[in-house]
C-alpha cells in the first residue's frame, strides 16, 4: 500500500497547478490581443510563448512532484523567486493588492516545497525500480 502524500505537498502541487493555469490564461489573453491586432505582434506573440512555455514547465514540475521526483522542485522553486521579484517590483509600484497576493504566494508555496516533510517523499532521483534486497 502507498504511502499518503503529506498534505504539504499535496498543498503546494496545487498551487503551482493554480500558478500554471494563471500563466495559461495570461497566455489566452495575449492570443485575443493578437487577434485584436496588437501594436507590436512580435512582442505580444514572444509573450504568448513564454507564458505558454512556463505554464507547461511548472505543470510538469508539480507533476514531478506529486510523483516524488526531486527534479520538480528546481523549477517550481525558481518560478517562485521570480514571482517574489516582480511582485516586489509590482507592491513598490503602487499595485499594493497584486503585489501582496504574488508575494505571499511564491512564499507560501516555496515554504512548502522546502519542508522537511515534502522534501523527504520528493527526493527519488532515477527510474521506479523495485526494491531489491540489500
Amino acid at each position: 500500500m502507498p504511502t499518503p502524500r503529506p498534505a504539504l505537498l499535496v498543498a503546494a502541487c496545487g498551487l503551482v497547478v493554480l500558478e500554471a493555469l494563471a500563466l495559461a490564461a495570461a497566455a489566452v489573453a495575449g492570443v485575443v490581443t493578437l487577434v485584436r491586432g496588437a501594436q507590436a505582434p512580435a512582442v505580444a506573440a514572444f509573450l504568448v510563448a513564454l507564458a505558454l512555455g512556463a505554464a507547461l514547465l511548472l505543470a510538469s514540475a508539480a507533476r514531478g512532484l506529486w510523483s516524488g521526483r526531486r527534479w520538480g522542485r528546481g523549477p517550481v522553486l525558481t518560478a517562485q523567486v521570480l514571482l517574489v521579484v516582480v511582485s516586489a517590483t509590482a507592491w513598490s509600484s503602487g499595485a499594493r493588492v497584486p503585489g501582496a497576493v504574488g508575494l505571499v504566494l511564491g512564499l507560501v508555496v516555496a515554504a512548502t516545497v522546502l519542508a522537511p516533510p515534502v522534501v523527504a517523499v520528493t527526493s527519488r532521483t532515477g527510474r521506479d525500480e523495485p526494491d531489491r534486497p540489500a
